[in-house]
């Protein structure tokens, strides 16, 4: 049978089992990093690849590899996404690709063992620990960790907004392995697409050539507790009305850098009031500040300019503003011979290919700072993500699958990716 045929088939019927894990009354689910529905939707891909008759290996964050060997001295070409989601999330978000990725995988196995693929390396299907960032910060940690970029010493003490500790809820868990991960001699990812360039085109497949740059703070703003009755208002040091002043002038940074031209996305999340009283003017507000633009200069640049505008902020509202933390996502370029493959093997599928940039983290990022990596995308209906209503269709999903099937047999016949 034609391995793209077989990979297909099986992943309509295994998709649908992975969608129905956790799955909210509202067609979204909250399989964040670590939870229990999380650790069940672990726990049947750790399931599924032993059926598939992989050898199955978690290292110390958790990552889960499954391993498809066929010489034992050769390295692995990895292939995979995450299986954890947002708060209140969508199902095809992360688990499509490690999905894809599991029967892409299997297919190929079984056209090895029937001597219709001889391969210059392993194959090796994973799903990385926290990608999402949603319950513990950072996002990209396991796969940051497997890179090198994060150590998990870094991350141990990473807690959610209930305190638990990411170190504690992963050996509670029980997904904190002891194995060595395999040597990556490449890596691939599918993922959907979570904007609107594909559908607004009626283009097959996108071949990510590079990403868009992040600057990512963390900021408290520090008033002082009053009586919400009592205290005049000009008196008042009110540190939610400071994060209100901030949050729009983070809006109107993203639109002035519009009329001149230049794409920028800003955004102000992840609030956290103190004191919760109906009686308590807010004495401290942490928040998560995000800037992103396509080029890192341009980032940092507008990310500088809005912390100009805290000081008459803080004056305003009578408050003070701390950045207690500071990240840069760097811009970066996916390797030619990943994104023309791409190309190619969408072409011999007889589909469509266009290429473009990635506004959002992705665990190929990340990996390609330590191999040489590809990330595809197929298209989202009507650019949602991160939300319950994400859909893929299926033939779109489908077309995936068998670039997928066509990327990783060509780079398992020449050991690499080229």
């Amino acid at each position: 049978m034609n391995q793209s045929l077989s990979a297909t088939q099986r992943f309509s019927e295994l998709f649908a089992e992975s969608m129905a894990i956790g799955r909210k009354s509202n067609g979204g689910t909250d399989r964040m990093a670590l939870t229990p529905d999380d650790c069940a939707h672990r726990t049947w891909f750790a399931e599924q690849l032993l059926e598939a008759g992989s050898e199955v290996r978690i290292d110390a964050t958790g990552n889960i590899f499954g391993l498809f060997t066929w010489d034992d001295s050769a390295p692995y070409i990895l292939c995979g996404s995450h299986l954890d989601s947002q708060e209140n999330g969508g199902v095809y978000d992360g688990a499509y690709g490690v999905v894809a990725a599991l029967c892409a995988a299997r297919a190929i196995d079984e056209a090895v063992r029937a001597g219709a693929l001889t391969p210059a390396a392993n194959l090796a299907v994973v799903d990385w620990t926290n990608e999402e960032g949603a319950r513990f910060e950072p996002s990209l940690m396991g796969s940051r960790v497997f890179t090198g970029t994060l150590k998990l010493d870094d991350i141990e003490q990473a807690q959610d907004l209930d305190g638990v500790r990411f170190g504690d809820a992963l050996r509670e868990g029980g997904w904190q392995g002891n194995d060595e991960p395999p040597q990556a001699a490449a890596y691939f990812e599918l993922h959907v697409e979570q904007g609107p360039s594909l559908e607004a085109t009626g283009v097959n497949i996108g071949a990510v050539t590079g990403n868009w740059s992040a600057v990512k703070m963390d900021v408290r703003i520090l008033g002082e507790q009053s009586h919400t009755g009592s205290t005049p208002m000009h008196l008042r040091k009110d540190a939610l009305y400071g994060m209100a002043l901030l949050t729009v002038a983070a809006r109107e940074l993203a639109d002035d850098f519009t009329r001149r031209g230049i794409e920028l996305r800003t955004s102000v999340t992840k609030v956290r009031l103190f004191p919760h009283s109906p009686n308590i003017v807010t004495s401290k507000c942490q928040l998560h500040l995000e800037v992103r633009a396509e080029s890192e200069e341009v980032a940092r640049a507008a990310a500088d300019q809005l912390a100009a505008t805290f000081a008459g902020i803080e004056k305003q509202s009578g408050t003070t503003i701390e950045i207690a933390h500071t990240e840069v996502r760097q811009a970066m370029a996916f390797p030619e011979s990943g994104v023309s493959l791409i190309e190619r093997a969408a072409e011999t599928c007889g589909l469509t290919c266009m290429r473009t940039k990635t506004v959002c983290g992705h665990d190929a990022i990340a990996l390609a700072a330590a191999v040489p990596s590809a990330l595809m995308f197929v298209p989202s209906v009507g650019s949602s993500a991160h939300a319950p209503g994400e859909l893929t269709k299926p033939d779109d999903l489908a077309n995936g699958v068998r670039v997928l099937v066509e990327i990783l047999q060509t780079s398992l016949s020449q050991g690499g990716l080229a």
